[in-house]
């Protein structure tokens, strides 16, 4: 079984891709949903690997201590998720990937400003989860909580507003050819007649979790 599902070069194209159509849409770092479907779709038409945009609950540690970050909430002390605490990744038969692991530090400012989060991607073989949240301890540990109803959900909420399925297709075209050089901007029209010019964000990873 291979280390990652993609290289880091791919890794990074889709990454700045997302980031790039949206940073303009939004809290880019809330963003989730949009880089896991988006990046399910293109790693199943660009790289011909079945991949599935996945809700649930997740947590990372990023520093020895240990410090770690959840996405989820606190129900008496208990972890728990649901559609109003969540995150959503990418999962293929081998692996779990999130395209917006490089934006941790952003997504994470408010509540955790103690740790200064390194760009790194997120690409983890499914067997090296930790069994628990108690045996999170070393950087780059992690467990995943994926919630099948709850990722239903999600896609048909995401894929209900006409709005995220143009992006979608933004996000499509701006990729291009796998094997091609990838465009450092993009121009978007809109059905006002408003022409954006979209350019790739600075933000990528560096290293790997």
């Amino acid at each position: 079984m291979s280390k990652f599902a993609i290289t880091m070069a791919d890794y990074n194209r889709v990454h700045q891709i997302v980031h790039g159509v949206i940073k303009d849409e939004g809290t880019v770092e809330r963003g989730c949903t949009f880089f896991a479907i988006v990046g399910s779709y293109l790693l199943n038409k660009h790289f011909g690997i079945a991949a599935t945009a996945i809700g649930g609950g997740f947590a990372l540690c990023v520093e020895e201590g240990p410090k770690c970050i959840f996405y989820g909430k606190d129900d008496d002390g208990k972890f728990t998720w649901g559609d109003d605490g969540f995150h959503m990744w990418v999962q293929t038969e081998e692996h779990i990937v999130d395209f917006m692991a490089p934006i941790y530090r952003e997504a994470f400012a408010v509540a955790q400003p103690d740790i200064e989060i390194p760009r790194k991607m997120f690409q983890k073989r499914q067997i090296d989860e930790s069994a628990s949240l108690d045996e999170l301890s070393i950087a780059g540990d992690f467990i995943a909580f994926p919630d099948p109803d709850l990722s239903e959900q999600l896609i048909d909420r995401f894929l209900s507003r006409p709005t995220n399925t143009d992006l979608l297709h933004v996000c499509e075209a701006w990729f291009g050819s796998r094997r091609g050089k990838q465009k450092p901007t993009m121009s978007m029209g809109s059905n006002d007649g408003i022409v954006r010019h979209l350019t790739l964000p600075p933000t990528i990873a560096r290293g790997s979790w």
